[in-house]
């Protein structure tokens, strides 16, 4: 893909993925999300945002699937750009955020694992036979 159609894809996608999160949460404004609801986790497109870029990185990384993974990793810096500031923004007490942090460290080892048994999964599953 050439340089200039792979920055107009994510350009777009970045900037979709900005009226996308913004309009929703102005029309979902003050409902908790399913998946928030079903497992309690505090998620926000920020983190979406994360999961995004991670997937298209080993999109490229494996597969050098240039149009889908500037895509995805559009949306996905989009939605991580769109949270970040808020994130920057937000107040909390020093000590709650330590003690969250600390709290999180058996949770985060579990993440990294499943993370890295993904890594593995998706290159078995999709590596080209020579």
């Amino acid at each position: 893909m050439e340089k200039k159609r792979a920055l107009l894809i994510l350009c777009v996608t970045m900037i979709f993925a900005f009226v996308f999160w913004r309009s929703l949460v102005f029309l979902k404004s003050g409902e908790v999300s399913i998946l928030r609801s079903v497992t309690g986790l505090n998620l926000h497109h920020y983190h979406y945002g994360i999961f995004l870029i991670f997937i298209s990185s080993l999109i490229f990384i494996f597969y050098k699937v240039e149009k889908y993974s500037v895509a995805l990793l559009g949306f996905g810096f989009g939605s991580f750009f769109d949270g970040l500031v808020s994130r920057l923004l937000g107040l909390t007490a020093r000590i709650v955020e330590i003690n969250d942090y600390s709290r999180g460290f058996f949770p985060t080892v579990l993440l990294f694992g499943v993370l890295i048994l993904f890594c593995v999964n998706i290159y078995l599953f999709f590596r080209r036979k020579v």
